[in-house]
């Protein structure tokens, strides 16, 4: 017998994370969740290689956190391709041959170019799904801009998907060993192709203590957190301070993506400047602070979330939390116990679900310590990386 299977069969693995993106390409729940399953693998004693897509200062390798990361080229930053593909089954190879590859962790899809050389060599796969086919068209479908001179995006994007669901999804699904879903809610769109190989294991958090809240002023803070691009819906936080010209509000809007200058233009045609800071990306202790001072929540999802890291970390916060009833968000927040639903792109609801809040701190204080009781109770980071590994070190036990 090998030496790895040995000393898989001792505890210690050789995990081949693959992803189109990390916390080095921007900030957001999809990369820190791969952040902390590396972390974590690594915690455990096994040794973790991850290969992603190119680094967006041309960076090719990078060692850190007890393992390292190759940024394959050619390729763009965040985008799955041909090219990528290509080396993706080169590198491995590579890698194998210098250290024994036990099992793979595919984010997504990012593992569909090395399936045929993983069966080829005995390697288990297990595919970590975050959405599905079905929740993406609806969400699209149910958000898009249907003004005439965007009609085209409503013919192209769903043919995008059905195509990445039958080239890409498909044959994933059949080839891997484990399915590994982030949400409950999209696990009946997983049962074709699928059977015996599905498991929901939610996201987690780091807890932090129970924070105390800063005194609060006679301004009411509002906060966003996460990657800045359209289907966020940052621009309707944006919106709606614009429809609350009365009452005493700031918006600070944390992450850095494609779209933030889009949204600062609008606070600038709005004349919202000194009511919206852009506070770009921020580290750790920063973003507590925010956390700490921050009267209400805003998660105004315009597409489908899988189970977004940034609505566990507001909760866990103790923060009342307004977020748009979609994807995974559905999952954890009951209605008017531990935060408010309102419908994806509804300006109004928006505004109204703000207002209520606003003149009612009894209700943000009672949503606010039972959003703290949900985290508590289900979404421990620890328990995902364990759970996590469990399931790898099954797929691979011979």
């Amino acid at each position: 017998m090998p030496i790895t299977k040995i000393l898989a069969i001792c505890g210690y693995m050789h995990i081949l994370v693959l992803t189109r993106s990390t916390l080095h390409h921007g900030f957001g729940g999809f990369q820190r969740q791969c952040t902390d399953l590396c972390e974590g693998f690594v915690k455990m004693g096994h040794k973790v290689t991850v290969l992603t897509t190119a680094h967006p200062d041309g960076e090719e390798k990078l060692e850190g956190a007890g393992y390292v990361i190759h940024f394959l080229h050619p390729s763009k930053p965040k985008r799955l391709s041909r090219g990528w593909f290509k080396q993706t089954r080169k590198m491995v190879a590579d890698i194998h041959s210098e250290t024994p590859i036990d099992v793979i962790h595919s984010n997504e899809f990012a593992g569909f170019g090395i399936t045929p050389w993983a069966r080829k060599n005995n390697i288990p796969i297990a595919l970590l799904c975050h959405g599905s086919l079905r929740s993406e068209l609806l969400s699209f479908l149910a958000s898009a801009d249907r003004r005439p001179r965007y009609w085209h995006w409503l013919v192209l994007t769903p043919l995008h998907l059905i195509r990445r669901y039958f080239l890409w999804e498909i044959p994933m699904r059949r080839a891997v060993s484990r399915i590994i879903l982030v949400t409950p809610t999209i696990e009946a769109d997983f049962r074709a192709f699928c059977k015996g190989k599905v498991q929901v294991i939610e996201n987690g958090i780091t807890l932090p203590e129970k924070p105390t809240k800063n005194i609060a002023g006679p301004t009411l803070k509002l906060l966003c957190t996460g990657r800045a691009d359209r289907q966020k819906g940052f621009q309707m936080a944006i919106k709606a301070m614009g429809k609350l010209p009365d009452l005493d509000l700031h918006l600070d809007i944390v992450g850095s993506g494609d779209y933030l200058p889009e949204m600062k233009r609008l606070v600038e045609r709005m004349g919202l400047g000194n009511r919206v800071t852009f506070r770009g990306r921020v580290d750790d202790d920063e973003l507590y602070s925010l956390y700490s001072s921050a009267d209400i929540y805003l998660i105004p999802t315009l597409r489908y979330e899988g189970l977004p890291l940034a609505l566990l970390e507001s909760m866990a916060h103790g923060i009342p939390t307004i977020s748009s009833n979609i994807g995974g968000n559905s999952d954890v927040i009951t209605h008017e116990k531990d935060g408010l639903f309102v419908k994806p792109g509804d300006l109004d609801e928006l505004v109204a679900a703000i207002s209520l809040l606003e003149k009612n701190p009894d209700l943000r204080n009672s949503l606010g310590k039972e959003a703290r009781k949900t985290t508590e109770r289900r979404f421990d980071k620890e328990r995902m990386v364990r759970d996590t590994e469990l399931v790898l070190r099954q797929i691979t036990s011979p």
